[in-house]
């Protein structure tokens, strides 16, 4: 079956296999609702594939029993769940031992529903589960690529040669810098440094606040054949053992990269501010900086905790601004979800030995309230003029939509059961200002995660678009991203205009149309990064795990359904699934408003939330599943 998703519908039209004509999973389509199904569900056909979610597809070909022709064939079985067609591969027979290995393929033609689509094999990349083809596999399946064509190696290297002439004779057109005491804070493994803070106190009492970022834009000009293959990418791919640069390493690690005692190009915005973080007076422009020293997260933690140590007091006084700024951000309505960012400690094989939470300091905090502030004033700047009116002025921004009226009332529906009094009104909206206040009075206790994970289901996905509505969970009027443009091509963008309207150009309106393909098309290609990267993590999880088979874990619910639940590991946050036929034995039923199971017989029921303990019972280095059995409550 196929399933399509249409803002006119509230669920999904549902699609038969013989009406499904060419779409494959995630192509956008042209439809025909025909009726409902045996359960009132719409039912269509497909009229038209418009375009195509990607070309390309990992999977192993595998030795299947055909009933039909009553004998084994050889066919292409993806690694994609959805992928329904049978594959014609045209060069097959140009490959030998391909078992147990797994392959990319194109699709070259596939004009008729009546005619299997033709591909071809385009590369073979290892051995099915060894560590680098997974890898390879986790990019390449999502239409994603790996290393830079020739032709942009080359272009990175002329950069390299000429770059000192170009730097020496552009310095004299930017604004000095380098006399500001300047340092970037990043984390401990960290290749390519995009921003830098300095600091400067001013006669008054206030502070010159500089948040310098790298300036890749001054390299990379529209049209060449760097910023061609940045466009393709739009952003950097982050994997557990490596990064997938947007640009060349010639570039972001390099060139940009804000490197301590380096003279960099960099694009600043320059605040006066007093000590409650409070803007009193604000610039933009390119300027000439040079980092003073290269801070982990973790150094420049010490120093504060120590109170003693290089920059102590520069970054004390940060530090307080930042307290500040923190302070007066939650109160307007940013909302704080707890996140967990984890990282594998992996073997010379690459064979996962163990997996650890990274420790969210309060200088990483610290960092982002600068950011938020750089990035927020710079779409202020942009957007309103100084009389206050709307500019109307073409720019990316990166927005996030009010939550479906849907979701939050079936979200406030659950937690009004449960006992929670949550402030919205019938039509479904809800402030963000009234999320931090349920997330923040729970803080801490049991059920705060349950509150999370219910309130967190029923936002929307943030994304770029030349269309101001707003930043709902930042709680911004105004917000784009200016501060990361070595690993966001967004970030390049909104470089490039902003220089424009500060040299007094005039953007005609029209251009808001390749703005906004360029923002779709981000926000595409930052969805599928994020998928790899999940996908990498996810390998891993299922490795370590098929070495803790048979042993008992403590976890929390953190995801139900009828067939079963989702338990996350106290120790290492994996997550497997507790099937009902592991759940003792019990009938569970489902109950979909409560989004529990409760047993028929003894009455014990599974939410969110709840904690149990389990014992690892399979896993499936194929399918990255990971079995669990349930123990205890």
């Amino acid at each position: 079956m196929g399933y399509i998703r249409h803002a006119e519908f509230e669920d999904s039209i549902e699609i038969d296999t013989r009406n499904l004509l060419t779409a494959l999973d995630q192509d956008t389509v042209e439809f025909e609702v025909t009726g409902k199904n045996q359960y009132g569900q719409s039912s269509g056909k497909v009229t038209k594939v418009v375009k195509r979610n990607k070309d390309v597809f990992v999977g192993r070909i595998k030795s299947v029993f055909d009933k039909e022709k009553n004998k084994r064939e050889e066919r292409f079985v993806a690694d994609q769940r959805g992928f329904w067609p049978e594959a014609k591969i045209l060069n097959l027979q140009k490959y030998h031992d391909l078992d147990d290995k797994k392959i990319l393929i194109r699709l070259e033609k596939w004009d008729s529903p009546k005619h299997d689509p033709e591909f071809i094999i385009v590369d073979v990349l290892g051995k099915s589960g060894a560590h680098e083809t997974e890898m390879k596999a986790a990019v390449l399946d999502r239409g994603l690529v790996i290393g830079f064509p020739p032709e942009v190696e080359v272009a990175a290297q002329k950069l390299k040669q000429d770059a000192p002439a170009m730097i020496k004779a552009e310095m004299e057109k930017r604004r000095d810098m380098r006399d500001r005491l300047m340092f970037t804070i990043d984390p401990a493994d960290a290749k390519d440094f995009d921003d830098a803070l300095s600091l400067k106190k001013l006669d008054n009492g206030n502070y010159e606040v500089g948040i310098h970022i790298a300036d890749p834009s001054f390299f990379v000009r529209p049209g060449d054949v760097i910023d061609e293959e940045a466009v393709k990418r739009a952003t950097s791919i982050y994997l557990v053992d490596r990064t997938i640069p947007m640009l060349p390493e010639v570039l972001s690690n390099e060139l940009c990269s804000l490197n301590p005692n380096e003279e960099k190009l960099t694009f600043s915005a320059v605040f006066e501010m007093d000590t409650q973080g409070v803007v009193h007076e604000r610039w933009f422009g390119r300027t000439v900086t040079i980092s003073d020293k290269r801070f982990s997260y973790e150094d420049a933690q010490e120093v504060l905790d120590n109170k003693s140590g290089d920059h102590f007091e520069d970054l004390h006084v940060m530090s307080e601004m930042a307290h500040a700024m923190k302070k007066r951000t939650i109160k307007e309505g940013k909302i704080e979800f707890e996140s967990t960012e984890v990282k594998f400690k992996l073997d010379e094989a690459m064979f996962p030995i163990s997996v650890y939470e990274k420790k969210r300091t309060w200088t990483m905090e610290m960092i982002e309230e600068f950011m938020l502030l750089a990035n927020k004033e710079v779409s202020k700047f942009v957007s309103v003029l100084p009389d206050g009116e709307d500019s109307k002025r073409p720019f990316i921004y990166r927005v996030h939509d009010k939550p479906k009226p849907e979701k939050i009332i079936a979200a406030v529906n659950l937690l009004n059961k449960m006992g929670f009094d949550v402030d919205s009104d019938e039509g479904g909206k809800i402030s963000s200002k009234e999320i931090n206040r349920i997330l923040t009075e729970h803080k801490d206790e049991d059920i705060e995660p349950f509150l999370s994970m219910t309130l967190l289901r029923s936002m929307r996905k943030a994304e770029y678009s030349t269309k101001n509505i707003g930043h709902f969970g930042l709680s911004f009027n105004y917000y784009s991203h200016f501060t990361s443009p070595i690993r966001r091509y967004p970030d390049m963008i909104a470089h490039r205009y902003l220089q424009k309207y500060l040299d007094g150009e005039t953007v005609p309106a029209s251009e808001k149309v390749l703005i906004q393909e360029l923002a779709i098309h981000s926000s595409e290609m930052e969805k599928r990064a994020v998928d790899a990267e999940r996908a990498s993590t996810k390998f891993k999880y299922v490795q370590l795990f098929s070495t803790k088979i048979g042993e008992e874990l403590r976890g929390m619910v953190v995801g139900v359904a009828k067939f079963g639940i989702f338990v996350q590991d106290e120790e290492t946050k994996g997550e497997g699934m507790v099937n009902v036929r592991n759940m003792g034995n019990d009938f569970y039923k489902y109950d979909e408003k409560t989004m529990s199971l409760k047993g028929t017989n003894e009455g014990v029921s599974f939410k969110i939330g709840d904690k149990v303990t389990v014992k690892v019972k399979d896993v499936d280095i194929d399918e990255r599943r990971i079995d669990f059995e349930l123990v205890t409550k």
